[in-house]
């Protein structure tokens, strides 16, 4: 059976309400909410689970300029935007990322416009900002063109977007998702291939709870890009959690050669012609 647009969405609001997008148990201890909690959080981020970003995103580069993020979760990128100098706003699909969000940036005494919404209607004027950043977010929505079609309505000429998205030839999906999670443990067979990957959503089960996940090669994120200029194309984000029982045994050396190959996430940098 086919399923709407909407439908999807739905599925995407119940599953990071119920398990915000950077969560666990661990840091839930900490007290959700916390001001310890948000820090924590983003010291994993930068530093155990993605700290290829400061590396890849370019933080600082911002410094000055209005920056739009598209899904913006608990505000953790957002927040790192704005105390590298830029003017932020964003919007999220997801009430409990916006609560979050706002006590996030409380709790920093930072300010940002945080509006809960669609991206696929961006509430905003033409020609608004001069960087779109999304990460990690659109390739759970079925109508990615209309979300970057929309994103480059707001962008100025000359205006930057950043998109991150799941890499479809990581070592992550092929070995970790489809060999030993699908085939191996055999949820492939029970799950269906939207219903595995619905799982590597923290909270997701890919039965009650199933959000979208699609993945991109390089190729197919280039084509998204296609009306873009200066486009440069990265893949980031390989970990022996990447590669179950293996990938201890793997030499750190050997895992950041293959990293720009094998990385979990392909992002596309490009300027609006």
């Amino acid at each position: 059976m086919k399923i709407s647009a909407e439908e999807y969405k739905v599925e995407t609001r119940k599953q990071w309400n119920a398990t915000p997008c950077g969560t666990d148990e661990a840091l839930n201890r900490l007290g959700k909410g916390s001001l310890a909690f948000f820090d924590a959080v983003r010291r994993s981020r930068y530093e155990v689970t993605d700290a290829w970003m400061t590396r890849v995103m370019n933080f600082h580069s911002a410094a000055g300029k209005r920056l739009l993020e598209v899904g913006y979760g608990m505000g953790t990128d957002l927040l790192t935007w704005c105390e590298n100098g830029a003017e932020v706003h964003g919007i999220d699909l997801t009430e409990e990322h916006h609560r979050l969000a706002v006590e996030n940036f409380g709790l920093h005494n930072c300010h940002a416009d945080l509006r809960v919404g669609d991206a696929a209607k961006l509430p905003f004027e033409d020609e608004s900002f001069d960087i779109v950043y999304s990460h990690g977010v659109l390739h759970h929505t079925p109508d990615i063109e209309q979300c970057l079609s929309e994103i480059r309505r707001v962008l100025r000429p000359g205006g930057r977007l950043i998109l991150g998205l799941y890499h479809k030839w990581s070592a992550f999906h092929i070995y970790s998702k489809i060999f030993y999670d699908g085939l191996v443990r055999g949820l492939l067979f029970t799950h269906g291939y939207a219903g595995l990957m619905a799982t590597l959503e923290r909270g997701a089960d890919g039965a009650r709870i199933r959000p979208l996940v699609r993945t991109y090669s390089r190729g197919e994120v280039r084509r998204l890009l296609s009306s873009y200029s200066d486009v440069d194309i990265k893949v980031a984000g390989l970990g022996g959690e990447s590669l179950p029982r293996i990938g201890r045994f793997i030499p750190g050396a050997v895992i950041r050669k293959l990293e720009p190959w094998l990385g979990w996430y392909v992002v596309g940098i490009g300027n609006k012609k």
